[in-house]
């Protein structure tokens, strides 16, 4: 996908394949060279690359480009996301971030990264250490809410711990 043909589409509801696992529907926010940036309702920010996506499909039904609504433009929250200017770039700006590469099947996973290079990215999922090729990585989106969360159980865990020690004596 061209970034010159897909900024028109910034601001609108387009579809992301056909169809599988990689198939989603949301409000395309940003597109740089390499990766675009896709909100989808039920799972935040999505940044696709470029390379893998086979059809960008936009419904003309959807949006009148002569009227914007400006109460309803006045009323949505900003949406944050990571603007790198390049897939590494951005992959490093996800660094100890809980992340979901890719959305489903055989290669979807979900673990911590913990280094990224314009040749391999190192995750730890579960009690594994994976090394992949950046190339064959589809998506990838964050969860700030999963690290508070895993911290949180963590800090629950660590407490629980030191009470039955405590307990014990």
């Amino acid at each position: 996908m061209e970034k010159a043909s897909m900024d028109s589409f910034i601001g609108r509801s387009v579809r992301i394949d056909r169809g599988g696992h990689e198939s989603r529907i949301g409000k395309l926010i940003d597109v740089k060279d390499d990766h675009f940036v896709v909100h989808i309702e039920n799972e935040g920010m999505i940044y696709y690359k470029n390379d893998h996506v086979k059809s960008l499909t936009l419904d003309t039904r959807e949006t009148n480009d002569y009227y914007e609504d400006p109460e309803a433009t006045s009323q949505q929250p900003a949406l944050l996301y990571i603007d790198a200017d390049n897939f590494t770039s951005l992959l490093q700006s996800m660094q100890y971030y809980s992340v979901q590469i890719n959305r489903g099947g055989p290669e979807k996973i979900e673990g911590v990264i913990v280094d990224a290079t314009d040749s391999e990215v190192t995750m730890i999922v579960g009690n594994e250490l994976i090394k992949l090729l950046p190339f064959h990585i589809r998506n990838i989106s964050y969860s700030s809410k999963n690290n508070n969360e895993q911290n949180n159980n963590n800090n629950n865990e660590s407490k629980r711990n030191k009470n039955n020690r405590n307990s014990r004596r």
